[in-house]
């Protein structure tokens, strides 16, 4: 737990100040997209490494951290993006006619949904303990299907850096297709898959460990 704390502390702490830097220098919006990756991919892979059946007060901890900063991270590269989007780098009217563009902002919207079922259950178990409720030890199936969150998460990142590069080099840029119809397309992918995980989330039932049930049915 010490580790995580340290850990945590360091990527927090030169967050703060790359953006204090670049406020200085006066070139946080231009801020690169990669160098903002990293924050949340650290994130990620704490909690898809940490994450298992039966878990310890402190790790239950240090996975609700992660996912707290995770959020803070997410909101600070939506915050870059928009602003090198409206007013620095080749600006809207050139990236609302530029598809990768589109499949970009159709990534962060899978990336945003899908952590919607993680946090979801982070939050009730996290509540359901200070609380005295119905808490149990985290079970096999709901440690692996918040692993399988993890990865399709790293996965969306992994191709987000691609098609940042390909929609600056103006790839595919056409402006015969409206822009208001590919961001109705990414506005219901992301609504639609927020629903579908924030519900699974709420009906996901957490029940006994394996083993619990194998000890208790022995004579």
């Amino acid at each position: 737990m010490r580790f995580l704390r340290r850990s945590l502390r360091t990527v927090t702490i030169s967050v703060c100040w790359e953006t204090v830097g670049a406020i200085v220098v006066g070139s946080f919006p231009t801020h690169p997209l990669t160098h903002s990756l990293p924050h949340p991919v650290v994130c990620i892979c704490y909690e898809r490494f940490v994450i298992k059946p039966n878990m310890s007060d402190d790790e239950e901890i240090g996975i609700a951290i992660a996912d707290s900063l995770y959020g803070v991270f997410g909101l600070l590269l939506t915050y870059t993006g928009y602003l090198r989007l409206t007013a620095y780098e080749k600006g809207w009217e050139f990236y609302s006619h530029e598809p990768f563009f589109w499949v970009k902002i159709g990534l962060f919207g899978v990336l945003g949904a899908s952590s919607f079922f993680n946090t979801t259950k982070i939050i009730q178990r996290s509540v359901a303990k200070q609380t005295g409720g119905d808490f149990q030890p985290m079970n096999e199936k709901l440690a692996a299907r918040m692993k399988q969150i993890c990865n399709a998460e790293l996965t969306a990142l992994a191709f987000i850096p691609l098609m940042a590069t390909l929609m600056a080099r103006g790839v595919g840029y056409s402006n015969s297709i409206p822009w208001q119809a590919e961001a109705a397309l990414d506005a219901l992918i992301f609504g639609g898959l927020s629903f579908k995980y924030i519900k699974e989330a709420l009906d996901f039932e957490d029940g006994p460990l394996e083993t619990e049930e194998v000890e208790g049915a022995a004579p």
